[in-house]
């Protein structure tokens, strides 16, 4: 095993520049998850780390050894690709067995990895399989097994669940994380998809324009957004974001929202009075109660969907839409008024300007 490590590390494509100065440490053992929208440069800096692209500048150093020259195949990694990579000549035993055989390991040694490695992942009855007879999921363990039979340093992950169905996604999501637990390697894994990144990362890094926005547990992303960026990103339904004024007086601090209704802040937030700024409030931070509740906000239905697990309430006040989402059960109707109630402690301020989070 091994830990990575960034150190202002830029990648340009000609004038445009698609990782800017970026620097990370994962530790050694721990699941990272790379994060962001398209564009943002998160496959982009997986290459880099596996030395398929190379850097413009800065140094990568992977189990304290410094590889930005390196070849990839001298870095000590593994890497799973969404469209499987598969040799379709190949039966999934020479699949998985073709990198120890192209690094001359006895035949033994090779069969035996490969059959442990199939135990593990129930490919066992599989084996003396095409690929052409998997389904997306089998095909996708197939790729799995063949970077674990190398026991490398680190895993790269990208994207290896995009070609898969929503039940199948779920299936090998929990499949990769249990492998996680089991062999404990460094991970690193591009997503798009944030219910994956949220389950599987124990350390998140949200990207935008070849940036770092923010890096640090799923919990602590999520509750705790250094900016709008962050705070909308991640959560769904997605958090309410609502430009407001703040009024500061002798009874305390507000913001008060296009509707006219006021929110109770912070005490200590250090914010001026007339201030620009935008609220964030979770949907699952705002309580559905019956309208002209003394602490609420008034709105109107406007959107009603019931999993039957969840619901999730969308609707319109003076100005902006607002969402509530919960568990239990409640009668509710389109077009009805009601009162949107928040839980204040959980409030988030950001300035507006900047975007980021003012805090205590």
């Amino acid at each position: 095993m091994g830990s990575v490590s960034l150190r202002n590390v830029s990648k340009s494509f000609g004038s445009v520049d698609v990782i800017r100065n970026v620097s990370l440490d994962i530790e050694e053992g721990e699941f990272c998850v790379l994060i962001g929208p398209s564009g943002s440069g998160k496959s982009t800096l997986l290459r880099i780390i596996a030395g398929l692209e190379e850097v413009s500048s800065g140094e990568i150093s992977i189990a304290n050894r410094v590889v930005t020259e390196e070849q990839p195949k001298e870095r000590d990694i593994a890497m799973v690709f969404q469209t499987y990579a598969l040799y379709p000549q190949m039966t999934v035993r020479e699949n998985m067995g073709f990198a120890l055989k192209l690094a001359k390991m006895p035949k033994s040694e090779i069969a035996e990895k490969v059959e442990k490695t199939a135990n593990m992942l129930e490919l066992e009855h599989l084996l003396d399989r095409l690929p052409k007879d998997l389904s997306g999921g089998q095909r996708q363990r197939v790729s799995m097994g063949r970077a674990i039979v190398r026991n490398p340093a680190v895993f790269l992950f990208d994207e290896p669940l995009s070609n898969l169905d929503a039940k199948l996604r779920t299936q090998v999501r929990g499949e990769i994380a249990d492998l996680h637990k089991s062999l404990g390697t460094t991970s690193i894994y591009v997503t798009h998809d944030q219910i994956e990144a949220m389950t599987l990362g124990q350390k998140i890094v949200v990207l935008k324009d070849g940036m770092i926005y923010q890096c640090g547990s799923p919990l602590q992303l999520y509750q705790e957004p250094d900016n709008t960026f962050v705070a909308g990103f991640l959560g769904s339904p997605s958090i309410n974001l609502i430009d407001c004024v703040v009024m500061k007086d002798s009874s305390g601090l507000f913001a008060k929202l296009p509707s006219g209704d006021v929110i109770k802040l912070d005490q200590n937030l250090a914010i001026d009075d007339g201030a620009k700024v935008v609220v964030g409030i979770r949907p699952e931070h705002l309580t559905v109660e019956d309208s002209g509740h003394k602490d609420g906000l008034n709105a109107v239905i406007n959107t009603i969907e019931n999993t039957g697990s969840d619901m999730v309430v969308m609707c319109s006040l003076p100005s902006f839409n607002m969402t509530s989402a919960f568990k239990e059960q409640k009668s509710l109707s389109v077009g009805q008024e009601i009162s949107l109630v928040p839980e204040l402690s959980t409030v988030l301020v950001f300035d507006e300007k900047t975007g980021n989070r003012i805090r205590a």
